[in-house]
């Protein structure tokens, strides 16, 4: 494959730190980045590497926490909270800016691939560690699919440990159909009970098709995440006001993962940052019981 354009970061930074995103990390957290090659032929794409590391607690797993933004927007900055709660229950993370969008769409592999880079700098650095995935959105998407294509052996450990994927755009194509249906303003008389209005379902699906570019495309990507073929220990967690991810797009997942944990009244900002202090809202307490069962049986 030849040379792909690197994705222009600046307006996706200056977005982040308009919702108030921030990049402080608490004391016990120690943030590093760095670059890795593209594994594409004569790419020269460095992919951005950050590492959230625990220093004061044990280190139990190493998790590629893959960041959502519409398949076209985010980067290894997005969901700073989110790294760093993960970190803080023992876990190292690794957050990447990998090329998705008009930029690189679906059809080029060179999102996967990106992806696969990172996997295999995780293991690599972290050969002893057990190996998880993280994702938020279509960051989701991305995990559970990792998580049930990933031809390599993982590590020393095996296989992939856990999945966590947080309010995932699990099936693109039917995302996108209840976008159009908001679009066109049926989706309320189809069942939806939380709807964005048809101006942002016509932004959010702009970004999608951006890199999906059809149908087609959508519904093949969507056949990796109806089963759980690899056995692969999964906590699904979903808002039951999510207007971006409404519960028919997860709703093959919710029917085979480990455990699926659903917050009354919460919508897609579950997956941007922790809601901390907020009782049943803050699902912190769910991943780390989750981390427990899945890591105490990898030992």
């Amino acid at each position: 494959m030849g040379n792909c354009h690197t994705v222009n970061k600046a307006a996706v930074a200056a977005n982040h730190h308009q919702r108030g995103g921030s990049d402080e990390s608490p004391l016990d957290v120690k943030i590093t980045e760095t670059f890795i090659p593209s594994s594409i032929e004569n790419d020269n794409f460095q992919i951005p590497i950050k590492t959230f590391t625990p220093t004061t607690t044990t280190t139990r797993a190493v998790a590629f926490f893959i960041h959502g933004g519409i398949f076209a927007l985010g980067d290894m900055h997005s969901h700073p909270t989110i790294a760093n709660a993960l970190s803080q229950l023992g876990l190292v993370v690794i957050t990447a800016s990998f090329r998705n969008g008009e930029e690189a769409p679906h059809a080029t592999n060179v999102t996967m691939t990106d992806l696969n880079d990172v996997v295999d700098y995780c293991l690599r650095t972290y050969p002893d560690l057990p190996f998880g995935l993280v994702g938020s959105s279509s960051g989701g998407f991305f995990a559970i699919h990792l998580s049930q294509t990933l031809q390599h052996s993982s590590n020393k450990r095996g296989g992939v440990a856990f999945c966590i994927p947080i309010c995932p755009v699990a099936d693109p194509f039917k995302r996108a159909s209840y976008l159009r249906s908001s679009i066109s303003g049926s989706a309320q008389s189809e069942g939806y009970n939380a709807v964005h209005t048809p101006e942002q379902s016509k932004f959010i699906l702009e970004k999608q098709l951006s890199f999906w570019q059809s149908d087609e495309c959508m519904l093949e990507a969507s056949e990796s995440t109806r089963s759980n073929t690899k056995n692969v220990p999964t906590l699904l967690i979903i808002g039951s006001a999510d207007k971006n991810v409404p519960f028919d797009v997860t709703n093959e997942v919710q029917g085979w993962a480990t455990r699926t944990i659903v917050i009354g009244g919460m919508g897609h900002e579950l997956c941007d940052e922790i809601v901390r202090d907020g009782g049943y809202c803050c699902y912190l307490p769910d991943i780390e019981r989750f981390l427990e069962h899945c890591l105490r049986e990898e030992e």
